[in-house]
């Protein structure tokens, strides 16, 4: 696991994480369902469309670093402490696995709220360290949650002034 990322010393390296974004993620997919699943505008729809604003907003630098290209040595880094949230795994072939799991993963570009994502779900749901097609499959799905998540943000502004334009509208 050592020739995965150098850590500079005897403990875990500090990575960033977005864990405070988990809320606002949660939040965004749920008012984005709403919108794409609603027949017509109606207010309490813009009231949702406008908490989403307001949640924006407030997490705006957050949600821009999250979705910045994360850099090989962060990926490195959290895949490393990925690896160490199960002692138990047997270490024969960390190194071989520790160098395909980044490069694989790195090959999806990710983004730095992604990886964090994902790693932080596989800690919390699973006991045994993922199969590299696994951690793939929850990369791509934070990054899916995060891409749309960010793509919506970007959008609300103007659906908002549809969607009120809509229901003044007769």
């Amino acid at each position: 696991m050592g020739d995965l990322v150098e850590s500079g010393g005897g403990g875990l390296p500090e990575v960033r994480t977005f864990e405070r974004l988990d809320r606002a993620w949660g939040e965004l997919d749920a008012v984005r369902t709403a919108v794409a699943t609603a027949y017509e505008p109606t207010a309490g729809l813009l009231v949702q469309i406008d908490q989403a604003l307001a949640t924006s907003r407030q997490h705006a630098s957050e949600i821009a670093d999250a979705a910045e290209p994360v850099p090989r040595g962060v990926l490195a880094l959290h895949l490393t402490l990925l690896m160490s949230a199960y002692p138990n795994s047997g270490q024969q072939n960390a190194k071989a696995y520790g160098r395909l799991l980044r490069e694989d993963v790195l090959s999806l570009e990710p983004v730095a709220g992604a990886i964090d994502l994902a790693c932080r779900r596989w800690r919390r749901k699973s006991r045994f360290l993922p199969a590299i097609a696994e951690m793939m499959d929850e990369v791509r799905s934070a990054q899916s949650q995060i891409e749309g998540a960010v793509e919506f943000v970007r959008r609300l502004p103007a659906l908002r002034a549809e969607m009120a334009s809509k229901i003044s509208s007769p």
